[in-house]
């Protein structure tokens, strides 16, 4: 194929659409590369004598009789169009570490030849989608294209599942009116997103050359018509080049933890209105965990350090309790040496734990505190 640009193009599908015309996936369009033959008969009389008839050619047919002229005809051009769509209509839920997060576009040829398409995923920033303003970045190398072929049975088939057997980055063929669905799949979604994330996710489809697996770009034809070649139009009407694209959303959900730890001196030695922090003194120590997320935290635990230069003060919560716990499933419990009581918390090298077996879950909009005390040495 030679290239042409579409002058006038523009103005012309804008009065077709004036007129309620519509290219679009369902019309029936006429195959690109199609041959229109005609040709004209003109039958005329002399003197009142009817005179042999002629028939028309391209370039003038001065021979009477049938068969004598030549046909008229020209090529049906290729006519690009495509379109892009989100699939599901509303954002697609993930928790950081699952496998296989991913949202779902349609890419449609609405042109009038098999079409390949080249594929591009991009991370969009602050926009507005869903509802929902655009506020993470899950990393383009956490993110794949993955076409929804089915290599057993051609190109442009499958089952709009996302078998996790998908190989393709790239649409190879798409026949007129025909459509496929291409996955943006997170393999792992990024542990470092929190609760009340949203990513919006774009996929653009380019025109490529059928076959190509989308390596080599379809270029708008220039020039003078040509009849005889099968010549290319952009008819996409979001730019004319060829290329559309869509936008997805990731939402995450998970529990949002929040943790916060606050000393306080309880006695100095001294009957201290205000105690000071000195040698022999007495601090508490108190750890909240609040879930701000609106899924549960689930079986959680605790550590934290002995700080140096103090000493855990034991059993200042029940007769074996160095540990006290509001909000989990005990009340206290005994900070032993590698929890050899298997009551839950423990002490091991000056690190105080409190396993999930105390704490258990904690449900969105709940908290749990976990206290201790120590001595300044």
């Amino acid at each position: 194929m030679i290239t042409r640009t579409p002058i006038g193009l523009r103005a012309a599908l804008v009065a077709a659409a004036a007129l309620g015309w519509s290219l679009g996936a369902n019309a029936q369009m006429t195959t690109a590369g199609t041959s229109i033959n005609n040709r004209a008969t003109v039958n005329y009389s002399v003197g009142g004598l009817v005179q042999a008839p002629i028939e028309s050619s391209p370039t003038g047919n001065v021979t009477p009789g049938v068969g004598a002229g030549i046909d008229t005809a020209f090529l049906v051009d290729n006519m690009i169009n495509l379109t892009v769509t989100e699939v599901s209509g509303n954002n697609t839920v993930v928790t950081p570490g699952v496998a296989n997060g991913l949202l779902a576009f349609r890419v449609t040829n609405t042109g009038n030849s098999q079409e390949g398409y080249q594929l591009t995923v991009t991370e969009e920033i602050g926009t507005l989608l869903f509802g929902n303003t655009d506020n993470a970045q899950f990393g383009l190398a956490n993110l794949v294209i993955r076409v929804d072929e089915d290599p057993s049975a051609g190109d442009g088939t499958g089952d709009g599942i996302y078998n996790g057997t998908e190989t393709a980055t790239a649409i190879d063929r798409l026949n007129p009116s025909q459509d496929i669905i291409v996955f943006v799949v997170s393999p792992t979604v990024p542990l470092t997103l929190i609760n009340g994330n949203f990513a919006n996710v774009n996929l653009e489809a380019r025109a490529a050359v059928p076959g190509t697996t989308g390596g080599t770009l379809e270029t708008a034809s220039a020039g003078a018509n040509l009849p005889t070649t099968i010549e290319v139009l952009f008819a996409d009407t979001n730019g004319f080049d060829a290329t559309e694209s869509a936008t997805d959303q990731f939402a995450v959900q998970t529990a949002g933890l929040t943790i916060t730890k606050v000393q306080t001196v309880l006695d100095d030695g001294f009957g201290s209105a205000s105690p000071r922090a000195i040698p022999g003194a007495t601090v508490a120590y108190v750890t909240t965990i609040l879930n701000t997320g609106s899924i549960a935290a689930q079986a959680v635990s605790f550590s934290d350090p002995i700080p140096a230069n103090t000493t855990l003060f034991p059993d200042q919560y029940s007769a074996s309790g160095d540990v006290g716990i509001t909000g989990g499933l005990v009340a206290t419990c005994n900070a032993d040496a590698a929890d050899a009581d298997a009551d839950g918390c423990g002490l091991t090298a000056g690190n105080l734990t409190v396993s999930s077996a105390v704490l258990g879950n904690i449900a969105g909009g709940a908290s749990v505190q976990v206290q201790f005390q120590v001595k300044i040495n």
